[in-house]
């Protein structure tokens, strides 16, 4: 197996080491209050109550695309792709609010509606914790998908397709076989394997391909791949 440093990048490092030397850094959005002015010793004032801003006035929202974990009844564990949208407002609580807006990009044929990923297998690991379970294997490859569409500027599941597709490929890391994104063709890497094949799906070049195959049409089957679950059913891992 790929060591622990391969297969479960830390949150946040995928983005700004390796494969995303080409990308802009997103800036970040700082919230600003309105400024006040200062009433001078001796000067008398009114407040006007009906100029002053309501709670809206401070509301700002964002969209994103979000990879989730969600657990299985039988044991296992899907990864599956949402847009969610994310309100923040100051002067209310909770400051932040989630919004999942998934059920109309489905409606839109944007969104599959279908698991990327279902996850069944512990895979050995060198690691003091021991295995790579089923579960941490899907937490840690559907957080980084979302950060890697958050480092494309990615915020629709059309360009979540587009910004994938264009740089993604199977390639060998540490002797498997790995699914990667790069702007370098072909350049597999441990700084950018986005996970690794288990056995089954990597034992050839031919079977790692149909699970690359796999694994776009999840992306953007309803948008341009083959949209049909049962000729490219989503990689079971």
């Amino acid at each position: 197996m790929v060591n622990i440093s391969t297969k479960f990048i830390a949150f946040g490092t995928l983005v700004t080491v390796g494969v995303f030397s080409s990308v802009s850094e997103v800036q970040a959005q700082h919230f600003k209050y309105p400024e006040t002015r200062m009433i001078g010793e001796g000067s008398s004032s009114t407040v006007e109550w009906s100029s002053n801003p309501g709670p809206r006035a401070f509301e700002r929202k964002i969209q994103k695309v979000a990879f989730e974990c969600i657990p299985q009844a039988d044991g296992s564990y899907i990864t599956e792709e949402k847009v969610v949208e994310i309100t923040f407002n100051p002067a209310k609580y909770p400051v932040y609010a989630e919004n999942d807006l998934s059920s109309q990009y489905v409606a839109f044929g944007e969104l599959t509606g279908m698991p990327m990923i279902q996850w069944t297998e512990n895979r050995p690991s060198n690691h003091k914790d021991g295995l790579y379970t089923a579960e941490s294997r899907c937490q840690a490859v559907s957080s980084r998908l979302t950060n890697l569409a958050y480092s494309f500027g990615a915020t629709t599941p059309v360009e979540v397709a587009q910004e994938f597709n264009s740089r993604m490929a199977v390639g060998k890391v540490n002797g498997e076989r790995v699914i990667f994104i790069s702007n370098k063709p072909q350049k597999a890497a441990t700084e950018n394997v986005v996970f690794t094949l288990k056995p089954q799906n990597g034992s050839t070049f031919a079977a790692s391909q149909r699970a690359l195959a796999q694994f776009q049409n999840s992306i953007s089957g309803s948008i341009g791949g083959s949209g049909n679950p049962n000729e490219l059913p989503p990689i079971v891992e």
